[in-house]
């Protein structure tokens, strides 16, 4: 039983633990996945206040020194004139300076600007990006992100569409003729040019690797080695008081042990007074005939055929008794009806002597797959019970105990019903406890129905429950049918 309830307790602390451990590896997940996407987005923003910055600001300042021809039209500088190069190496210094200062250490942001039709080849968008590009020319999104896998890393992806061609882009854009010399003479005249105003020429895409430092996932594996040492060593104090328990359990049962064979015995004296005088009367009578001389064969006959049949009745009630104590308890298919019967008959000198009824209501062909003699006792110590309650309230009446029977598809329920007065409502919800008792010293331990309750719970995955109305009280043995639990 213990390693039962060992065993559970296992699995109650296993379970919550890999759950847990599941729900916090995909929360802590996520707060990473919004770290890095916060991130990103911040550096996306300064990447887009740069290219605002070298459109709106640097190259109108060349434009002007261009028309005041303080600078050739043909001049190019991508340093000062390309808002991707700029942005690359100020991407490079800023990884610079955020690993240096920041505790939490980024992988380098890969930042690309994608496009069908590139200016500079090393901008080509492969075909991911290209389907993205498609998304913002297609549609009205205004950004995208999503999570991605390449050469075995989680990263994410997050793509932001550059303003829409303008008039002024088609300078560089737009017909090759109108391109600055020194850019033709840098990337050629075959790409990045016969754009159309409107459209969404390329992306601001950055690519960041999830936990690139495997800062989540150490954090992650100390708060589960924590959590592991605070789950062992709840394991082992709960195990500690189990142990404790069933100890205590233990010792009650063998008080209880002791108890049931005090009584036994008590039963067994009683059932041998009766047969025990008659071969004391018999013998006796024999005795004065032989010392008077007046015996015949047919009498002498007679009478030890009457000695002959109270030793074979305590024969067969010393193997009744022997049954009941054998220790072999295996599951075994029983008949409810006669397990009844052999009940009663271990205690039938004490149901005759006072005059009780026993009145028997339970189908002949009910049987079960159960442990007979836990049942036996659980049974036996029931109607012992309800004889004392008869006795000890002073009942001459109506003293019945009826023994009924209802079979179900999954179990059993035996009732066992006494008319003696019933059981007050402050004390029928203490009849269960250890060493509680309502009869004298002399009569109760206080250990049979804790015993009973405990078999039934722990011996036959079963239960025992007890209902008192009027002057009536009514226990309730539910028997669990084995093969059906075999069966789930």
């Amino acid at each position: 039983m213990l390693n039962h309830l060992l065993n559970r307790l296992k699995l109650i602390l296993i379970v919550p633990f890999f759950v847990g451990s599941t729900i916090f590896y995909f929360v802590l997940e996520d707060y990473h996945e919004t770290e890095t996407f916060d991130f990103i987005q911040d550096n996306v923003a300064m990447f887009e206040a740069m290219q605002e910055y070298v459109g709106k600001y640097q190259k109108t300042t060349i434009k002007s020194l261009v028309e005041d021809g303080k600078l050739s039209k043909d001049y190019f500088d991508p340093t000062l004139m390309s808002s991707t190069f700029i942005i690359s190496k100020i991407n490079e210094i800023f990884h610079d300076k955020h690993k240096k200062n920041s505790a939490h250490i980024h992988e380098k942001l890969n930042f690309k600007f994608p496009s069908d039709n590139p200016t500079n080849p090393a901008n080509k968008a492969d075909a991911f990006e290209s389907e993205i590009l498609k998304k913002f020319n297609n549609s009205d999104i205004t950004s995208y992100s999503q999570k991605i896998e390449r050469n075995g890393k989680k990263l994410l992806f997050v793509a932001l569409p550059v303003m829409k061609n303008t008039k002024a882009c088609m300078q560089c854009h737009g017909d090759p003729k109108d391109a600055p010399k020194e850019m033709i003479e840098m990337y050629g005249d075959k790409n990045g040019f016969n754009e159309e105003i409107g459209q969404i020429r390329a992306i601001n895409a950055v690519y960041s690797t999830i936990d690139s430092d495997d800062k989540m996932w150490n954090f992650f594996l100390m708060v589960e080695f924590m959590m592991l040492i605070i789950f062992f060593i709840i394991y082992l104090v709960v195990r500690y008081f189990l142990v404790q328990l069933t100890e205590k359990d233990k010792f009650i049962a063998k008080q209880s042990k002791f108890a049931a064979m005090g009584e036994m015995i008590g039963m067994i004296a009683h059932q041998w007074r009766q047969p025990l005088t008659g071969m004391s009367i018999t013998t006796n009578n024999l005795l004065l005939d032989i010392e008077l001389q007046d015996i015949d064969d047919k009498r002498l006959k007679d009478n030890l055929e009457v000695v002959n049949k109270q030793i074979s009745y305590l024969s067969e009630t010393i193997d009744d008794f022997k049954n009941f104590f054998r220790p072999d308890n295996k599951p075994e298919r029983v008949n409810i009806a006669q397990v009844v019967k052999d009940s009663c008959m271990l205690i039938d000198s004490s149901i005759k002597s006072n005059a009780i009824e026993i009145k028997l209501s339970i189908s002949d062909d009910l049987t079960i797959l159960t442990q007979r003699n836990d049942v036996v006792q659980i049974i036996l110590n029931l109607i012992k019970n309800s004889i004392d309650a008869y006795i000890e309230n002073k009942i001459e009446d109506n003293k019945i105990i009826e023994i009924t029977a209802v079979d179900n598809p999954k179990r059993i329920e035996l009732f066992i019903k006494d008319y003696a007065g019933g059981i007050p409502k402050d004390t029928i919800e203490k009849i269960f406890d250890p060493y509680f008792s309502t009869k004298d010293n002399k009569n109760g331990t206080g250990l049979g129905l804790y015993m009973s309750k405990m078999i039934v719970e722990d011996h036959l995955c079963g239960y025992l429950d007890v209902q008192s109305k009027d002057a009536s009280t009514t226990f309730k043995i539910v028997l669990i049918k084995k093969d059906v639990i075999d069966g789930y």
